[in-house]
């Protein structure tokens, strides 16, 4: 990655990017929040695994200069075989963010229990696994775990309310391994974006009626792009967020607040 350069009295000075020479993990790295990550981390210097269930992970990978690594995470042994490839193709883990997961829009009491079951196992599951499997090298790093999760993990959302237990979890579980990880160095910290244009919630936000009802809820009147999440987790995983851990920040325009 070629350094920022900025001029200074007629000189010209190297700024080494910020993430220069670590290595990141982005699972879900294919999807819209995912891929914006990992442009923002590889914009930033770092070196990128993207992880994801198909070969759209080999498109983004190669769009960044990255590792493409396809794998299911809901698969034995998927977690395990994740960090071998990263640490054989980049010999250190720096960053590791959860932020594969899946929706399923139904009534709490309709749901299928496979549905509850993939919910779990992509959301939640998932992630607790790879952070077992990832938490020797992340020491070994001084590394930094970021977990996407959302806004409903503490409010009602009807006909999502499974997933919202799964985002729930998601944040306690970030809340407890900045508590036990931190006497080794690794941080944990959480993300929970409002309603971000994705193709998750086009299906909703393309409803006039919908869109324009949370609008109005947003203080800055606009709903969010991939990039503005993308950018905060690029501040937690760096030294510039060195002292913060077992934080969940909304990323939501101030919907949160209304």
């Amino acid at each position: 990655m070629t350094p920022n350069r900025l001029p200074r009295d007629e000189t010209d000075l190297v700024v080494p990017a910020p993430l220069s020479g670590r290595t990141a993990v982005v699972t879900g790295g294919s999807g819209g929040i995912g891929s914006a990550i990992v442009r923002a981390l590889a914009g930033q210097g770092a070196s990128v695994a993207v992880v994801d269930t198909d070969g759209r992970a080999e498109a983004v990978a190669e769009e960044v200069g990255g590792v493409p690594v396809i794998a299911d995470l809901t698969e034995a042994g998927a977690p395990a075989r994740i960090v071998d490839r990263v640490l054989a193709r980049t010999g250190s883990i720096d960053m590791l963010v959860n932020a594969a997961g899946i929706q399923v829009r139904t009534p709490a009491v309709d749901i299928a229990a496979e549905d509850w079951d993939r919910l779990l196992s992509v959301n939640l599951t998932g992630a607790y696994r790879l952070v077992q499997a990832a938490t020797k090298a992340l020491a070994a790093a001084g590394g930094s775990i970021v977990n996407i999760v959302s806004l409903s993990a503490d409010r009602a959302v009807a006909g999502i309310v499974p997933y919202g237990a799964t985002k729930a979890g998601l944040v306690q579980l970030t809340r407890g391994l900045a508590v036990e990880l931190g006497p080794l160095g690794i941080r944990a910290n959480a993300v929970a974006p409002g309603y971000v244009t994705t193709p998750m919630t086009a299906a909703v936000l393309d409803q006039p009626e919908f869109r324009d009802r949370v609008l109005s809820r947003i203080p800055l009147g606009r709903l969010a792009e991939s990039g503005d999440v993308a950018d905060v987790v690029a501040f937690l995983v760096s030294d510039a967020a060195r002292y913060v851990t077992g934080a969940v920040l909304p990323v939501d325009g101030g919907y949160s607040i209304t």
